[in-house]
């Protein structure tokens, strides 16, 4: 190597030293407002409204005539509508534990009904609750799963303990049930209470009596 390509190596390095340099600059100066602006901006409530097997042309806004979804229809008009999704697993309990995670079935490990998600796992629940929300969940679980020689028809109604709860605090919940009139719930102890009517709608209901009692709390909710 002769001293000009020496020299122009030497130039190279040094501005490319320099853009890393004035790069790492831009992104502390970035995280620095952005923790400006976290402490700033109050925290947006988030309320996830799912369902097992619903496809997505059963709603009204979507031209099904058959199914009546006014309030889903309106809030459609208000909102960002997704056209296309992709599941890496559409089956219940895989689906759900992707949902909580964000991992794929094969890394969560649930990728099969009645199968325990694990309960170390890292999941919204527990990431939301660390942020300081109020955080709870109502309806249909089936993440508990069943012992070895249990009964999966038995298990699904089995009482489940805080600690397999995923940081969810406020609770109304049955592992898995489709006997949708004749549906039951726990609480924090182990007595099986009976939702009132129909169980999507008496969740419903729960749902919104939980939110208003929230609302005007300084925490918020998930």
């Amino acid at each position: 190597m002769n001293d000009g390509d020496k020299t122009e190596t030497d130039n190279n390095s040094s501005g490319y030293t320099s853009f890393i340099q004035l790069l790492i600059s831009f992104f502390l100066i970035f995280l620095l407002l952005l923790g400006c602006g976290v402490k700033d901006t109050p925290q947006p409530n988030v309320i996830f409204v799912f369902a097992d097997q619903w496809r997505a042309q059963d709603v009204g806004y979507n031209g099904n005539s058959q199914v009546k979804t006014p309030a889903i229809d309106q809030f459609a008009k208000e909102s960002v509508v997704f056209s296309n999704a992709v599941s890496g697993c559409p089956v219940c309990c895989p689906y759900r534990a992707s949902l909580l995670t964000g991992q794929y079935p094969l890394t969560h490990g649930v990728f099969y009904n009645d199968k325990a998600l694990n309960p170390d796992a890292t999941t919204i629940g527990k990431v939301y609750k660390q942020a300081g929300y109020e955080t709870g969940y109502i309806g249909k679980w089936h993440l508990n799963g069943h012992e070895p020689g249990e009964k999966t028809f038995e298990a699904r109604m089995k009482f489940i303990p805080k600690e397999r709860r995923q940081g969810f605090d406020f609770w109304q919940v049955l592992e898995c049930t489709h006997d949708y009139n004749n549906s039951f719930y726990y609480e924090d102890i182990p007595e099986r209470l009976k939702w009132t009517e129909y169980d999507a709608i008496a969740q419903t209901k729960s749902a919104i009596g939980y939110i208003r009692k929230n609302q005007n709390q300084k925490s918020h909710f998930y």
